[in-house]
């Protein structure tokens, strides 16, 4: 192949042997024999040249081709959920026992706790 070492004309090389093939009747096996060349060489070029088709159409389309955008409305809640009023929580346990614990409360403890409490209910 005589492209003289450069991509473009190798590229161009390549690009005309894959229109040569594609108007031709011959299988690709068959014109790379007729053309001296590597089967697989003019079936890579084809794929690579494809391909380089579609990249290029879906950068000529531009960034909005095939976006769709769609108004959006926010709206309010549906149901609110009231802040609490005190910062506790009431825990009314059997027995007559009433805890009060404060948001953010130490877990070990009022496991501690609890198990005090049901051990003498």
């Amino acid at each position: 192949m005589a492209d003289g070492g450069h991509l473009g004309d190798r590229e161009q090389f390549w690009r005309d042997h894959v229109a040569g093939w594609k108007g031709s009747d011959l299988s690709l096996r068959l014109y790379s024999e007729r053309h001296g060349l590597k089967a697989g060489t003019l079936g890579y070029w084809n794929s690579r040249l494809k391909a380089r088709a579609a990249d290029a159409q879906a950068c000529s389309a531009g960034p909005e081709a095939g976006a769709t955008f769609l108004a959006v409305q926010v709206a309010d809640p549906a149901v609110s959920v009231p802040e609490p009023r005190n910062e506790r929580i009431e825990l009314v346990l059997p027995g007559g026992y009433v805890v009060r614990i404060g948001r953010g409360f130490d877990t070990v403890t009022l496991d501690r706790l609890l198990d005090v409490v049901e051990r003498r209910s």
